[in-house]
């Protein structure tokens, strides 16, 4: 199942919000309807809030059905709503502040539950990274860019990344998520930045309003969610 959406008229969603197999975080501005209506289709529990004062939750947080990282920036009072929110859903999920100076970990990282890609730029974190996700990485760029999550979207199933992608990066990506497709497209009407773009696991995903028809085809086959 896909949807598509604005947030107040933004399409960029996977900037704004994290979606994982298990529980999904979302900006307070979304409106209810909403919401209910994403974690319909992602069928996952879901809040509302803020990270680091700021409603850049995907950009700034990474997380798979192990583990959280938010940046240390992170006030004490976000701590304890995701520990609260975790704990009313009887989810067990390593939540760990990672003390390191780019705090855009949803930009630097692309993970599912089987593995997990890290930017060049956080190497010196792999094995804390490693420990809190609960899989083994591989470290590298690919499409030439260190923002390996911003670039891909990835569930257990498959994996959408830029076009620019080459071959041989596509089967790197391929062995570490370890995942049964790996394409190059777009969103949002020609967007290469597919993870700023799009939310996704493996029974639904949820879309920037302006994705194409074509452009959903292609999610839906690289996903996985094509019934």
């Amino acid at each position: 199942m896909i949807m598509k959406t604005y947030f107040s008229g933004v399409s960029t969603l996977g900037v704004h919000s994290l979606a994982t197999e298990d529980y999904g975080f979302f900006p307070l501005s979304v409106d209810q309807k909403t919401m209910e209506r994403m974690k319909n289709v992602l069928d996952i529990p879901a809040t509302q809030l803020n990270i680091s004062n700021s409603s850049l939750i995907g950009s700034l947080c990474v997380g798979n059905s192990n583990g959280l990282l938010v940046p240390n920036i992170t006030t004490e009072k976000e701590v304890e709503l995701i520990k609260m929110f975790l704990k009313e859903n009887s989810l067990d999920v390593n939540l760990e502040r990672l003390k390191a100076k780019n705090t855009a970990f949803g930009n630097l990282i692309l993970t599912n539950n089987k593995g997990c890609i890290i930017s060049e730029e956080l190497s010196r974190f792999r094995k804390t990274i490693e420990d809190v996700l609960g899989v083994e990485s591989g470290v590298g760029n690919y499409a030439e860019l260190p923002t390996v999550g911003s670039n891909g979207v990835a569930t257990d199933k498959g994996c959408l990344v830029h076009p620019l992608t080459d071959e041989l990066e596509l089967e790197w990506i391929q062995n570490i998520l370890r995942v049964d497709y790996v394409e190059r497209g777009t969103a949002n009407r020609g967007v290469t930045s597919v993870g700023a773009c799009i939310l996704a696991n493996t029974k639904g995903a949820v879309v920037g309003g302006d994705t194409s028809g074509p452009e959903i085809l292609k999610i839906e086959e690289a996903l996985d969610l094509i019934d």
